[in-house]
């Protein structure tokens, strides 16, 4: 857990650093906060799965900017579901997944990774990831990209199945492709937020739609 957190703490670090100059040229300040708007939900269900895996290893005191935690969301969709909570399964549905899919899956699990770190660096990564996904795949969210997306999310209401991707190094090597695909392509981290402020909306519409 520590290296992909360390891993994703530098890239976010790196993305804050270039992002100053990016920031100063928006002038939209109502779009600004639909974004962050936008950006914090998807951040903050991934966290409040993290307090649920840890209330149920006994931690009772797990808040959020010091409220109180309303309960955790768990939707079950075909994934998850064929999933079930095993290692051994998560392993053969995960390489039945197609690549766009795998790397929604991993996208959601590494935001989850950071926001239980740090939840307001993760916020400001959300649109980052999603843009990789976009530049990299060339897909966007749709019914079955969520369906990834939500199942990584939701990898942190088992500790076993966190174990086993931080073992295996599945999303590790996922995540470092697409950033070293953005690298080498010399896509901007300017351009990758406007392709993933797109698809932090569609997932948003998605996550309001299992309330």
């Amino acid at each position: 857990m520590k290296k992909i957190i360390v891993i994703l703490g530098c890239a976010a670090v790196l993305l804050s650093a270039c992002g100053k100059k990016d920031n100063q040229n928006q002038t939209d300040e109502q779009q600004q906060v639909q974004e962050q708007t936008a950006a914090e939900t998807l951040a903050q269900t991934a966290q409040q799965n993290d307090a649920a895996m840890l209330q149920k290893a006994g931690e009772t005191d797990v808040t959020l900017d010091d409220e109180p935690l309303p309960p955790a969301k768990y939707f079950e969709d075909e994934i998850t579901k064929k999933i079930n909570g095993d290692s051994q399964n998560l392993e053969t549905v995960f390489s039945d997944l197609s690549d766009a899919q795998q790397y929604y899956f991993c996208a959601a699990f590494a935001m989850g990774a950071m926001s239980a770190a740090k939840p307001i660096t993760a916020s400001v990564m959300v649109t980052y990831f999603m843009g990789l996904g976009v530049a990299k795949y060339n897909i966007g969210i749709n019914d079955k990209t969520y369906m990834a997306f939500n199942a990584g999310k939701n990898m942190f209401m088992h500790e076993n199945l966190v174990n086993k991707i931080l073992e295996n190094k599945s999303c590790e090597n996922m995540i470092n492709d697409a950033m070293e695909y953005a690298k080498k392509q010399k896509i901007t981290v300017e351009d990758l937020d406007k392709l993933g402020q797109v698809e932090v909306e569609k997932a948003v519409e998605y996550i309001k739609a299992t309330e």
